[in-house]
């Protein structure tokens, strides 16, 4: 089926006959497409973007902000086919059993869903990724022929994550989707409507022409960015009142990050070692980062947020004293620069390229080591996207984002970072410096931590209609043919990052949508 442009034209399909309409093509929304269309659904994917990114549409992205401001929250999100997949990495990482529990010293935490109902369905994310069944710690120790390095369990969790061979999905999947689902790009969506009975009977899509159209819907899915699915359901209030989703008080509320801070630097007792344990891993050209994280038992005694730890070992001009990333230049290009700096450095280019021959790490000789803090947030109300009174090109009214970050976060970074000290050591491993400003008694602390484009919440999951804006089948309180799959449903984020249970839950949605088209809902 081919791609369609609503700015050249409009075919005249039936649309009625489309058993799902998906609004936006990135991640969940190609996996959606993909896996209905593989069940013989016909699937209409909506998508505001087209094949590139360019001013024109990212500006749709503007946001109003309020509290403590994302660092380009305009660009950092993709209108385009494949959305963000087109830019990122690929990296996956799953939850872990707490991130879904009730924790009685993180406010609003727990998921209505128990953690074996997402695991059940990592090891098919990871395969729509591309990515080997391997566990994220004990297979990949005998995979990549690593001992575990001796960290104490009870306090700190060594781990790896993974990441896609090819982390575009529009290149993945492209074929699958030109064989089976109809792709509208360059539609953007500005209204939903109800019938009487109160399911959505349509929606109202326009080009960037100013041409409109109205589209008949028997099931709509909204597959949209954090940000943006907060923001289509607050748009949505023409006949509901506060939006779809406004009945429980949480609409918008409780939209999380992960706050990163970059909290010092590591001088090791014995770099290539410290670069082996920590370093990025290569096996059968596929790509291993490790991660520490906080134990579980250690969260429950501290009474603190689940986090994780990076050393991340870097040159101070933006890699350009990477022998590795001069080899990768040549052979992709021969170029005079990148073979001067060869020829100039033979030493160290030997050393990286032995590691990665005979140990398999990548080994950056004379890079500074580099510790990095990824944390979960508290989910509160005090951080939350509501509507500005500005409007975007189609007159509808931009996102106002609130940002705001609990003293957890920084309590748990401080602990953390002891913990960390502590133990690297106890292995001889190093001696952590910590920068100055990573203290407890700093005032400006909020101002210290960065943001990583990981937007989440505001249409949380909950158990009871009181309690959030879908259920736990990811439906729409009150409107039974209304999806969300966004990481905006996720109650709490943990410190993973979230496209991996992301795609899990829509793994988990196309059995339900299954069930429902059975049933002839």
């Amino acid at each position: 089926m081919p791609f369609i442009d609503f700015n050249l034209s409009l075919p005249s399909f039936d649309w009625r006959t489309f058993d799902c309409v998906i609004i936006g093509a990135g991640a969940v929304g190609i996996l959606l497409a993909v896996k209905l269309t593989t069940n013989e659904k016909r699937v209409l994917l909506i998508e505001s973007g087209h094949f590139a990114l360019d001013d024109q549409r990212q500006v749709l992205n503007e946001v109003e902000q309020s509290g403590k401001p994302l660092s380009n929250p305009v660009w950092a999100r993709k209108r385009a086919i494949g959305g963000t997949t087109t830019v990122w990495g690929g990296q996956s990482l799953p939850f872990s059993s707490m991130d879904f529990e009730p924790r009685d010293w993180v406010a609003n935490s727990g998921w209505p869903i128990t953690y074996a109902e997402i695991a059940q369905h990592y090891t098919a994310a990871n395969e729509f990724m591309c990515i080997d069944r391997s566990n994220y710690d004990t297979d990949l120790f005998k995979r990549l022929k690593r001992p575990n390095p001796g960290f104490d369990g009870s306090r700190l969790h060594y781990h790896f994550s993974k990441w896609a061979p090819e982390p575009n999905f529009l290149r993945l999947y492209r074929r699958k989707l030109e064989r089976n689902v109809v792709v509208l790009y360059n539609a953007h969506l500005v209204r939903i409507d109800l019938g009487e009975s109160g399911r959505v009977s349509e929606i109202l899509i326009t080009n960037f022409t100013g041409r409109t159209a109205v589209l008949p819907v028997r099931t709509l899915v909204l597959a949209t960015g954090g940000i943006e699915t907060n923001r289509i359901l607050l748009l949505t209030d023409h006949q509901v009142r506060g939006g779809l989703g406004s009945h429980s008080g949480w609409l918008g509320k409780a939209f999380m990050e992960h706050p990163c801070l970059e909290a010092g630097y590591v001088e090791p007792y014995n770099m290539r070692l410290l670069q082996q344990v920590f370093g990025t891993h290569v096996r059968r050209l596929r790509k291993y980062s490790v991660r520490l994280s906080t134990a579980q038992s250690w969260q429950r005694k501290e009474r603190l947020l689940n986090a994780s730890a990076s050393i991340l070992c870097r040159y101070q001009e933006d890699g350009k004293g990477n022998p590795l990333s001069w080899l990768k230049q040549v052979s992709r290009q021969p170029r005079l620069e990148p073979a001067v700096q060869i020829l100039g450095n033979c030493g160290r280019v030997a050393l990286s390229a032995w590691a990665l021959a005979k140990d398999g790490f990548v080994y950056k000789p004379g890079s500074l080591a580099t510790l990095v803090f990824m944390t979960e947030q508290e989910p509160t109300k005090c951080s939350y996207i509501a509507l500005s009174d500005r409007t975007d090109r189609f007159g509808k009214r931009l996102a106002r984002l609130n940002w705001n970050i609990t003293d957890k976060t920084w309590h748990t970074i401080r602990r953390f970072a002891d913990e960390i000290i502590f133990e690297m050591e106890r292995l001889q491993l190093g001696r952590v410096v910590l920068h100055p400003h990573v203290r407890t008694d700093v005032i400006n602390w909020k101002d210290r931590l960065s943001d990583v484009n990981h937007h989440m919440g505001g249409t949380r999951m909950s158990a009871t209609r009181g309690e959030g804006v879908v259920n736990d089948q990811l439906q729409l309180w009150g409107v039974p043919n209304l999806y969300v799959c966004s990481t905006s449903v996720f109650p709490t984020g943990s410190h993973s990052n979230p496209t991996l249970t992301l795609l899990a839950l829509g793994i988990r949605l196309t059995g339900k949508l299954m069930s429902d088209f059975g049933r002839g809902l």
